[in-house]
């Protein structure tokens, strides 16, 4: 497994050259050596918000992972999200507590989030693009969260990043491309869902949302044309070929008329070139379908190799974005 270097800049008093010849040399060469002595703590809560159906207020959490050996350096962030198509799925299936172990042992600080989600007997068009608004709201949620408390979980506030996978890389793709008049009509219907980065605890009030780089598994918008050329951010595309439930091209999701129109990575890496942006990465996986490193779409089960070559890509990306 690769190892990432987020290792603070050498003071200027080393002057032998030999050592710093050999300090810089494994700083560039991605110096933060892997470990396993990490720890996590349970359902921190990091927001509240009204659920989909219910009129009662409950909280979000996320699960937090750290590596112990650098507490006292500021860390980057992974924020990960589940997927389950808005209707199932939580913070602690196999993949995201295996991406956020990952990460950990390879110098990052890791969350994976709870967001919001659908009851299934509601299940239908209008409800997924609800539903996936107020996922996205969560999404911001959560980063002003840590914003706002950098200090107490050692986060470099410049080096956040977001991994999801299908409905969490949904949510996290509209969090970072959709204005306020880009909103679906379905968020203004009644009850009308407030602005997307309004959610939040008092203190994340303050705080803009703005991350470093987005990692979208198998994900999907709603509308390209939300990709502004101003919209510059580094996103990470890894899609299969073979998805028929978001395709990588654009088709109706799960395949099914009736529900929202979906734009895969394909489509997006077109808005993308179309923008003159070159801040992002596809990786095209031709015979893999969707969510393809779990074994039998089991939530449980990772194939190892596929998992790890995606983490592999996701950990190569945030070392690109990471040193400059």
């Amino acid at each position: 497994m690769s190892m990432i270097n987020f290792a603070p800049r050498l003071s200027k008093t080393i002057r032998n050259f030999l050592l710093t010849a050999l300090v810089v040399g494994v700083m560039c060469n991605a110096a933060f050596a892997q470990t396993s002595d990490f720890k996590v703590q349970y359902e921190i809560p990091y927001a509240q918000a009204l659920f989909p159906g219910q009129d009662k207020m409950q909280k979000l959490c996320f699960d937090f992972y750290e590596p112990i050996s650098t507490v006292d350096t500021l860390r980057p962030l992974v924020i990960t999200l589940f997927g389950g198509g808005f209707v199932a799925g939580s913070r602690d299936y196999e993949d995201m507590v295996a991406f956020c172990e990952h990460f950990a042992q390879n110098g990052c600080a890791a969350a994976s989030i709870d967001y919001r989600l659908m009851r299934a007997r509601n299940f239908s068009s209008k409800e997924l693009i609800r539903t996936g608004y107020m996922a996205a709201q969560d999404v911001s949620a959560a980063v002003r969260f840590f914003k706002a408390h950098w200090e107490e979980y050692h986060i470099d506030t410049n080096l956040i990043f977001l991994l999801g996978q299908s409905a969490g890389a949904v949510a996290i793709l509209h969090a970072l491309y959709m204005d306020e008049d880009e909103r679906p009509a379905e968020t203004f219907e009644e009850p009308e869902l407030p602005p997307l980065h309004s959610l939040g605890k008092e203190e994340a009030q303050s705080h803009t949302f703005s991350v470093a780089g987005v990692i979208a598994l198998w994900g999907c918008i709603f509308d390209p044309e939300m990709i502004d050329a101003d919209e510059t951010t580094p996103v990470c595309l890894i899609h299969g070929g073979k998805d028929k439930i978001l395709p990588v091209d654009s088709g109706y999701a799960y395949s099914v008329r009736g529900l929202p129109y979906a734009y895969g990575s394909r489509s997006m890496v077109e808005q993308l070139k179309k923008n003159g942006t070159s801040s992002f990465e596809f990786h095209f996986l031709e015979d893999e379908s969707h969510a393809f490193y779990f074994k039998y779409l089991c939530l449980y089960h990772l194939e190892e190799l596929k998992f790890d070559q995606c983490f592999q890509i996701a950990l190569q990306f945030i070392r690109r974005n990471t040193i400059k």
